[in-house]
């Protein structure tokens, strides 16, 4: 890896016994990669580099721009939000810590592949949220579903499924286990009567803050 020219980031020189010219790849995080016959002289690919300077700038400015663009985004997981960083070589496609990083710069699919972890975080956080509020009120239930569902985030069927909306996960964990409560208390009254309510309250008494608290940043719960 050699640093040649300061509107490069790095470069990376491959050498191959199959290559027979020079190969100039510019990367998707704006890097370079230079591949090579393997017995090329090592000096010559600066002056290549050199004659390529206004190629390789074209192509970079138009890569950064891009994921400049998508830097400026923020997603909420749990009810923080996270810069989005599109950051190549990472070990899975997806990561969270400080920042929401993502093994793409290909703007195309982020929205797959953050949809895919978000339900992927669903499910292992709601259904342990599930279980949790099941033992606490004594209920049993059929199945647990993560849904795509438009219009509403959860219920529960006569056949005792319950269903979430994948994303409940960008809420407060607080959020989600109102939502969590609502459902189960629905495996007692199949309605929004006194009793349902009373129900929600005793496996969850600050039902009424979280409610109104989805009912009024839901909207913002999206990719």
């Amino acid at each position: 890896m050699y640093n040649v020219f300061h509107w490069m980031n790095k470069i990376t020189v491959v050498r191959s016994l199959k290559r027979r010219t020079v190969s100039i790849q510019i990367m998707p995080d704006a890097s370079i990669t230079v591949t090579i016959p393997y017995f090329f002289p090592k000096f010559q690919i600066h002056k290549i580099l050199k004659e390529k300077e206004d190629w390789i700038k074209q192509k970079q400015q138009l890569l950064l721009a891009r994921i400049t663009e998508n830097n400026n985004e923020e997603y909420f997981y749990l009810g923080k939000r996270y810069p989005l960083v599109l950051r190549q070589n990472q070990k899975e496609l997806v990561e969270l810590s400080d920042k929401l990083y993502i093994g793409s710069s290909n703007k195309n699919y982020i929205k797959t592949y953050l949809t895919s972890w978000y339900k992927q975080q669903a499910r292992k956080i709601i259904v342990e949220r599930v279980y949790h509020y099941a033992r606490i009120a004594d209920l049993s239930f059929a199945s647990i579903n993560i849904t795509t569902a438009e219009t509403r985030w959860g219920s529960c069927s006569s056949r005792k499924t319950l269903n979430f909306n994948w994303k409940l996960v960008m809420a407060p964990l607080a959020v989600i286990d109102y939502v969590v409560a609502h459902e189960l208390a629905h495996l007692k009254e199949l309605n929004h009567s006194k009793m349902f309510w009373e129900t929600v309250r005793r496996m969850y008494p600050l039902y009424r803050e979280y409610r109104t608290w989805l009912k009024r940043n839901g909207h913002t719960l999206r990719i």
